[in-house]
């Protein structure tokens, strides 16, 4: 009986749900109407959208990556778990701290995978452009270079 109650207690402080808490239609990104933006966090090249909410505030968070052919993202770590899913072309990833070509795993369209959070990890595309969709947790501090010439953000 106590299990009952405490739910029961939680749910009556929480109060009323209203419609206005749902998750809004505003937060629909049609097919043609993406908001392409260069992405300043990594090497030239890369584009992104953000679909839902955002890194640097609390919440889950979720932005697609438009990324060219012959792209390399250098190793880096993010301070939260992330989810990828390969929405268009193949995507190679691998976890460690030195770019290393040989363990990069093909992910092809449709598949996903993830990565812990701070765990060191790099990737690339090769003879096509890839479109990726990365969900996370904010906030958070981005994306975080394991060596420091590799970050192109200005000091």
């Amino acid at each position: 009986m106590i299990r009952p109650c405490i739910l029961i207690a939680a749910l009556a402080a929480t109060g009323p749900v209203h419609a206005a808490d749902a998750a809004s239609m505003n937060d629909i990104v049609e097919l043609g109407q993406e908001r392409w933006t260069p992405n300043t966090s990594v090497p030239p090249g890369m584009d992104m959208m953000m679909i839902y909410g955002h890194p640097t505030k609390p919440g889950p968070f979720i932005f697609r990556a438009r990324v060219p052919a012959g792209y390399r993202l250098p190793p880096h770590v993010h301070p939260d778990a992330r989810v990828v899913t390969v929405i268009k072309g193949t995507y190679y990833s691998a976890a460690g701290e030195d770019f290393d070509e040989s363990k990069l795993r093909a992910f092809p369209a449709g598949s996903f995978y993830s990565t812990p959070a701070n765990v060191p990890h790099f990737a690339a595309t090769r003879d096509e452009e890839v479109i990726i969709q990365e969900m996370g947790f904010g906030p958070g501090s981005g994306i975080q270079y394991v060596h420091p010439q590799d970050d192109p953000r200005p000091h």
